[in-house]
């Protein structure tokens, strides 16, 4: 099985790689166990049939620096779908977690937080925004991630490099975040972030911006 996991792994990377994509990991989707999710579902069941997630990030500026998040989304739409005929080709199943899915419209939630298998499959920490920070480029513009049963090696969680910044908190035109003091992530969104008043589905990119990790 590791055998195959390490074969499999090499050639999603060679896929994803001809996809033009800025960073991706593979997220075990068993850890994520005692997770909530948006819609009912018997989770137990669930991560049985998918035990992997295929998570891609693209970094703020990917399409240009005027390039609104829908169009990243799109950008991302695209390449998950390739993705997703890649492994049905090889006869595994697939299930896409679209960057734009809010099962409960009320809270803002969707089926399962991509920021959740984002931070598992590695691609970065939570920062102060809740955004997820990259190593390579700061907070990530959009997210996207594949289920599968395709096995696959998994990537390991970065630890939290956010410290005692609060750049993204004081420069919020809507006073939108609050600090809160967390190692990997807080106990509850609402604790951190107002989501009525934040601008982020109006355009407002400054959290993004005022990271000091955002790759210029």
């Amino acid at each position: 099985m590791e055998e195959q996991k390490i074969i499999e792994t090499e050639n999603l990377r060679k896929h994803i790689k001809k996809l033009d994509i800025d960073i991706y990991g593979v997220a075990n989707m068993h850890l994520l166990n005692e997770m909530e999710t948006g819609l009912p579902t018997d989770l137990k069941k669930f991560l049985n049939m998918f035990p992997y997630a295929i998570v891609l990030g693209a970094q703020y500026g990917k399409l240009g620096k005027k390039a609104s998040g829908g169009k990243t989304a799109l950008f991302l739409e695209e390449a998950a779908f390739s993705i997703m005929e890649y492994l049905e080709s090889k006869g595994y199943r697939q299930l896409i977690i679209h960057t734009e899915d809010e099962f409960d419209p009320i809270n803002r939630l969707g089926f399962i937080s991509l920021k959740i298998l984002a931070k598992t499959a590695g691609l970065g920490w939570q920062g102060r925004s809740l955004l997820i920070i990259s190593p390579e480029y700061g907070p990530l513009h959009r997210l996207i991630a594949i289920l599968t049963d395709l096995p696959l090696q998994v990537n390991q969680a970065i630890k939290n490099k956010c410290s005692n910044c609060r750049k993204c908190i004081e420069a919020c035109p809507q006073n939108s975040l609050t600090f809160i003091d967390f190692k990997d992530h807080p106990t509850r969104r609402e604790d951190v972030l107002d989501i009525k008043t934040c601008l982020g589905d109006n355009g407002c990119m400054v959290c993004i911006l005022s990271c000091p990790r955002l790759k210029k």
